[in-house]
């Protein structure tokens, strides 16, 4: 098996602020990829078109379906990543590194919003009426104006570590709909339908998730009422 040579040139601990400074999230061919981690050398144990996965000699691992898993009684579940069940044996937890390779298949050219140029409408507290405990924040964002998706202003706030809460803000009509949620913040556009939610889970110099609990990377669209996953 290849070995890979890891150095400690940074250190990849998610933070629950998006670290994005690119224009655009890109997709890379990350076959070769060469993450940095901690002071030791690991070994590449899987390297597909989807996952990286690192970790010690002697481990084997898998990625498997949920219906699949009793297929392998001496391998244990190590985590889960959308339908995607990671299964190991001979694990050393320590040295383990978990990716899964960011390749996004759309972009926010492709769910354009024409911004509106009319009257903007103050928030209708009414409309929903658990925002009413967020009445500053919301106040404060929608005076910025349209932040979403053309019509909308999407306004978020920190609910513990790591989380966001938010509602969406018609400012055609002032509607509030709730119900939003991250863990690692998102990016959106004030001319697009489209919203990465996560985005702080990817690391911008590999195109690589380290694979978590709370880090679920999705895109999503607004369908005017709610959110909708397109991948």
């Amino acid at each position: 098996m290849n070995r890979l040579l890891i150095c400690l040139t940074c250190h990849l601990i998610l933070s629950c602020q998006p670290k994005l400074e690119k224009e655009e999230l890109n997709s890379s061919n990350s076959s070769t990829t060469e993450i940095q981690i901690k002071k030791n050398e690991l070994d590449t144990l899987l390297n597909t078109n989807d996952y990286l996965i690192l970790g010690d000699k002697l481990a084997k691992v898998k990625v498997v379906n949920e219906n699949e898993v009793d297929n392998f009684p001496t391998f244990e579940i190590l985590i889960g990543y959308r339908n995607d069940v990671i299964i190991g044996e001979n694990i050393d937890y320590d040295n383990l590194r978990i990716y899964k390779k960011y390749q996004p298949q759309t972009s926010f050219k492709d769910y354009p919003a024409d911004i509106y140029k009319g009257k903007l409408a103050d928030p209708d507290f009414s409309t929903d009426p658990g925002s009413k405990k967020f009445v500053t924040r919301i106040k404060n964002e929608c005076a910025n104006g349209i932040n979403f998706a053309g019509q909308y202003t999407l306004v978020t706030w920190g609910c513990g570590s790591p989380c966001q809460s938010g509602v969406v803000v018609d400012r055609k009509t002032g509607k509030i709909y709730g119900g939003y949620g991250t863990a690692l913040s998102a990016k959106f556009k004030r001319d697009s339908k489209l919203i990465i939610k996560n985005v702080g889970a990817i690391d911008i110099t590999t195109n690589l998730i380290e694979v978590c609990a709370y880090c679920d990377v999705s895109h999503e669209i607004w369908a005017g009422t709610e959110f909708e996953v397109v991948e």
